[in-house]
């Protein structure tokens, strides 16, 4: 008897976590015109960054069928008693309703679906840390991992720094006139997610280091964090920065007794994973693109 976990490609898991975790991730579909690709399967990041960059044709992302759920469940059901598939936002993607469909047909009262209401990493730690859990407690129930992943859930934050407002006018996020005018103030949007999975905008720095300051205080906002990723779409220095700057915090020790500053107080220092923005993100917020994902609560007022 075992609980096997499926997540989706669009969480931007790194795969040497997914395959540590044995996680099974079910490809969204990247659709250049009227060519499908299956993302981490036909194209990886880097090359559809190259891509997105020098193609006439701006590519779109479809969630993955029921169909490709149904394949992937019949065969890990052969391996589990149970599966647990936990999916990004159904705000923003109809993925998790493939799942739904899928786990009807074949599941049999043995999958579990759940909408995580977050993107990319926001989904991504909250899949780790759940399957971290079920790895130290191999009996654990799942009736106690669903309850594990909603709470999870609720502690999810992504923030996300784009670097420029072009691939979001290009997608349809924002009108000409907006993009603009974003252009002309030099507006570096930061968009999140909300408490119902939606993506929001957050706030319009005029520079990547208001943009990356703002991302970092939000984290540092929250207390009793459990877990941080720092996401980036390409390499740059921005997101070396910001990754550094976290990452650092391991080796310093808190001092209960000062009476610092408070980012002292709330300051992470646990494993900062660094992941890649896959399309479903990285489209509309661009090259350039930095963003921040944890866990964790925010301050008692």
């Amino acid at each position: 008897m075992s609980i096997g976990i499926i997540c989706d490609s669009a969480s931007d898991i790194p795969q040497a976590y997914t395959k540590k975790l044995g996680l099974v991730e079910v490809p969204i579909n990247i659709n250049f015109g009227d060519k499908v690709l299956k993302e981490n399967i036909d194209i990886n990041g880097d090359d559809y960054y190259k891509k997105l960059v020098s193609s006439d044709i701006f590519p779109t992302t479809s969630q993955p069928s029921p169909g490709d759920f149904e394949k992937i469940y019949s065969a890990e059901l052969k391996k589990h008693s149970e599966l647990l598939s936990i999916h990004i936002s159904s705000k923003v993607s109809g993925t998790y309703s493939s799942a739904i469909q899928a786990a009807e047909k074949v599941g049999k009262g043995k999958i579990t679906v759940i909408d995580s209401k977050s993107v990319s990493m926001g989904a991504g730690l909250v899949i780790i840390s759940v399957a971290n859990h079920l790895k130290a407690n191999k009996s654990t129930k799942m009736a106690d991992l669903v309850k594990l992943t909603n709470e999870l859930s609720k502690k999810s934050k992504i923030l996300v720094a784009c670097e420029t407002v072009e691939y979001m006018k290009r997608g349809g996020r924002i009108s000409a006139g907006a993009a603009f005018f974003g252009g002309l103030m030099n507006v570096k949007p930061v968009i999140g997610n909300n408490d119902e999975g939606e993506v929001v905008s957050i706030s319009r720095p005029r520079s990547m280091v208001k943009a990356l300051s703002f991302l970092r205080m939000e984290a540092e906002r929250h207390i009793n964090h459990q877990g941080m990723a720092v996401m980036q779409t390409t390499e740059s220095f921005d997101s070396r920065a910001l990754y550094n700057s976290l990452a650092g915090n391991e080796t310093v020790k808190k001092d209960k007794k000062s009476k610092s500053a408070a980012s002292t107080d709330n300051m992470y220092v646990g494993e900062v994973i660094k992941a890649q923005f896959g399309p479903a993100v990285g489209t509309h917020a661009g090259p350039g693109a930095v963003g921040i994902a944890f866990i964790g609560d925010l301050p008692k007022k």
